[in-house]
């Protein structure tokens, strides 16, 4: 979802209804929320996202909009077998320390949905999955040196690409395997093996 004005759109509708999370903790949030092995109903991760808030009218149109949509995008893409999963955080025009920032924000999101949706306090989790949950725990504390512009870009770039397959990987893991998964695999591999 980099590169476009989705983040701007939410971020602005979320604003408009003084949510208090901003768009990277609320698709951060929302992914974490999607780690559970039960479905996650629209109105549960928006519940969340707007508590504390009474929105009304325009803005409150606008904003369930935009999460809605956010919410069909998220689960077509943790599902995608192609892996097209991207984390919702600002456009790469933006400064680095406010996508840095941002990123920080997802993590924490992350956590926090895992917290409400996913995570039972005896859940006994993968050794790869502890150190993915401890190393987004470090993330959500990022901070950039100013001065180090070309080493920022590189490390962020590293770090949004990490953060994207930890995920995926923790996801995975709490949800159990996809059941549509092996019909959707079984007919393009048989093709394959008659062409050659």
């Amino acid at each position: 979802m980099q590169g476009n004005d989705t983040f701007e759109r939410v971020q602005s509708a979320l604003a408009g209804v003084e949510a208090e999370f901003d768009a990277a903790q609320t698709h951060g949030m929302l992914c974490g929320m999607l780690s559970t092995p039960e479905p996650l109903k629209p109105a549960t991760w928006i519940a969340r996202v707007l508590v504390n808030t009474e929105p009304k009218g325009e803005e409150a149109r606008e904003c369930l909009t935009e999460l809605g949509a956010v919410f069909e995008r998220t689960l077509a893409q943790i599902d995608d077998e192609e892996l097209g999963f991207e984390l919702l955080l600002p456009s790469d025009s933006a400064a680095i320390t406010e996508r840095a920032k941002a990123l920080g924000h997802w993590c924490d999101g992350f956590l926090y949905g895992i917290g409400v949706g996913a995570l039972k306090p005896d859940a006994k989790l993968p050794r790869d999955v502890q150190e993915g949950l401890r190393d987004l725990g470090e993330i959500a504390q990022v901070e950039i040196n100013p001065d180090a512009a070309e080493e920022n870009e590189q490390a962020y770039a590293q770090l949004v690409e990490y953060v994207r397959v930890v995920s995926l990987l923790v996801i995975e893991s709490l949800r159990g395997p996809r059941k549509p998964a092996p019909e959707a695999k079984s007919p393009p591999s048989e093709p394959k093996r008659t062409l050659h």
